[in-house]
Formats: structure tokens, sequence, C-alpha cells
């Protein structure tokens, strides 16, 4: 289900390499090759049909619904904004786990997991960014409980 690439270390300062920081990059690159043509346009992914009402989109499982008559991608400042947010509660998560505080940096994980519930995606691009997060955050924040005992 997660491809090895996608696994963040939450006590070093880099995130995912193939996440939200790459993602991001792919989002503003975008919006910046509109205006000149000499830059490749990155693709946006296209999900693949499964039986029982699921989609494979970049190795995530995902509903029909969630993807129906989505578009591929659009321009939405507030989604930047809903961007900046998710990678402020990966910051403290990072920062607190490699001063290994793990309480806090449970906290900042569950926290970004309640924003990446809360936000509806647009498009195919926001709802790939959205879950790729999500899963990010769940796995610092497992990490975090069972090095605190939890599990």
């Amino acid at each position: 289900l997660i491809a090895p690439n996608m696994v963040a270390n939450p006590t070093s300062s880099s995130t995912l390499t193939n996440g939200i920081g790459t993602l991001e990059a792919n989002i503003s690159s975008d919006q910046s090759t509109s205006n000149s043509s000499a830059s490749p346009v990155v693709p946006s992914p296209r999900p693949i049909t499964q039986s029982d009402g699921v989609v494979l989109m970049d190795g995530l499982r995902l509903s029909k619904s969630e993807v129906e008559n989505l578009p591929d991608s659009v321009e939405d400042p507030e989604f930047e904004n809903r961007i900046k947010v998710f990678n402020n509660y990966r910051q403290f998560g990072s920062m607190y786990a490699a001063k290994g505080n793990n309480k806090k940096a449970e906290w900042a994980y569950g926290n970004g997991i309640k924003q990446t519930e809360q936000t509806a995606g647009t498009s195919l691009q926001q709802i790939l960014i959205i879950k790729q997060t999500g899963l990010e955050f769940r796995l610092n924040r497992a990490r975090c409980l069972h090095s605190l005992g939890r599990r």
C-alpha cells in the first residue's frame, strides 16, 4: 500500500521524498509553466478503476465517489494555505521528535491528521496530496506512540 520512498523519518528535517514537498513543487511549477512553454508540465495522476467501487491512484486506494467527476487540477489559493498548515504540523512534529519529545510530536501529528480529515479536495491532485499527507502523519504518529510505549 505504501511505497518505500513515501516513508518519512520523523527525526530528520527532511520529510517525504515523494509526497507533499514534491507535489507542492509540482503545483508551483505547473502554475509557472502555464506562462512559459519551455518547461515540461508534470502530468496529474489518473485513477485506475477497480471493482467494488475502489480506484487506485498512485498506490492509494480511494472510493470511486471521492474521485468521480473531478478535474485533474484546479487553481485554488485556499488550498495553498491548507498545504502551509500541513507543513506547519509536519515541522512541529519532526522538531519535537528530533528533540525526543514524542508526546508533543504525537500531538502535532494527531492535529495534522485532523486537518487532513477536515479538508475536502476539489481535484484529483488535491485528493492525492491530502491522502498522502494523512498517511505520512499517521505513520509518524504511530512511531511516536510506539516510542512512548503505547500501541
